[in-house]
């Protein structure tokens, strides 16, 4: 019922496990992307009401019970645990592009930013740095970073390819992603994260260090609590006899159910879709417009930028085109078929 669902093509990953066409409306909420916190009160805050109600058939769907994150009977709010929406594509999609013995190529996932908060810091020493540990490789920037002409300089300027997977609404965002890390050899980040996972659940090697950057409105505690959370996960060159299960049980590949299972969570069984299709095309837009406005309100205030509407507001462009992304639009008519690869798009 809400833009969230349809993020990076997670329900178009769905759609492809469970054999259907193209992606429907999911009733509920699903969890689209690993956090260090509860999902409950990171990627579903802004409906808070959703899981309170036992009657209810809105569920919200998170990747695992099992995440160091998060305690799920600590929580007032019922949540079903499905499985990433990555570990689903890799199964409908088979063999990775490359065999694990054969491939090459690393990849650097830097942590990126969203059209509201910028990644501050010396993104060029953190580039520097990964070309003389890791020798000229391939990073894939998000979209937003991509756009940024002092990040993209860092990667171009120190001698690495540099990819981007699509905007955040393309349904073919995690096809591309899965593409690149299924011809990584190591997959390499500055800070544990979505992508570090799935590199880790196709058989990559991993790497996370360097400078872990800043993003604006954040402090140095969280980064800490993560490193002390998950030490395993941190370091030039992990354990792969250690990392595989642990990646395994953040991204609850445990949870992963049979697609007449998956569709039963989703509500695709019959006419049940059509409830939260209705809601997607009507009373979405005016609770998405409600959440956006008092997440600006709420918002940290960035550093100085020229156009910014004041010192202690997101300056208005940005803040307008990320509330525009979340508007309604049609779902893709089609999907790649099970095993395609859909390259990631270069830049430069």
């Amino acid at each position: 019922m809400e833009s969230q669902n349809h993020f990076y093509g997670h329900s178009a990953a769905f759609a492809v496990y469970a054999g259907r066409p193209r992606p429907r409306h999911i009733h509920g909420l699903v969890q689209h992307g690993w956090t260090a916190l509860s999902p409950v009160q990171t990627h579903f805050r802004d409906f808070p009401r959703i899981g309170l109600d036992p009657r209810s058939r809105r569920r919200l769907l998170v990747w695992s019970h099992d995440s160091r994150a998060w305690d799920p009977a600590a929580e007032r709010h019922a949540t079903t645990p499905v499985g990433a929406q990555f570990a689903y594509l890799a199964r409908a999609a088979g063999p990775t592009p490359q065999p694990r013995d054969e491939r090459d190529e690393v990849v650097l996932m830097p942590v990126h930013g969203i059209q509201t908060q910028r990644v501050r810091g010396d993104h060029a020493g953190l580039a520097g740095q990964w070309r003389e540990q890791e020798g000229p490789a391939t990073a894939c920037l998000y979209a937003a970073d991509a756009a940024d002409p002092e990040i993209l300089a860092a990667y171009t300027g120190a001698g690495h390819r540099v990819v981007v997977l699509g905007e955040r609404m393309d349904a073919e965002f995690l096809w591309r992603l899965w593409a690149l890390l299924g011809r990584a050899r190591r997959v390499v980040s500055n800070r544990l994260s979505t992508p570090v996972l799935y590199g880790g659940h196709l058989g990559a090697a991993l790497g996370v260090y360097g400078d872990a950057l800043r993003i604006d409105g954040e402090g140095d505690e969280m980064n800490e609590r993560v490193r002390q959370t998950w030490p395993e996960l941190h370091g030039e060159h992990l354990d792969p006899a250690v990392t595989g299960p642990l990646v395994d049980r953040e991204l609850g590949v445990q949870h992963l159910l049979p697609p007449a299972g998956l569709e039963a969570v989703l509500g695709w069984r019959g006419l049940e879709p059509a409830v939260p299709a209705v809601e997607f095309w009507t009373t979405s837009v005016a609770a998405r417009a409600v959440v956006n406005l008092r997440r600006r309100a709420d918002a940290p205030a960035p550093a100085p930028t020229p156009g910014a509407d004041g010192p202690a507001g997101l300056a208005f462009g940005p803040w307008l085109r990320a509330a525009l992304s979340y508007l309604p639009r049609p779902l893709p008519r089609s999907l790649p078929a099970a095993g395609q690869v859909v390259e990631p798009i270069e830049v430069g």
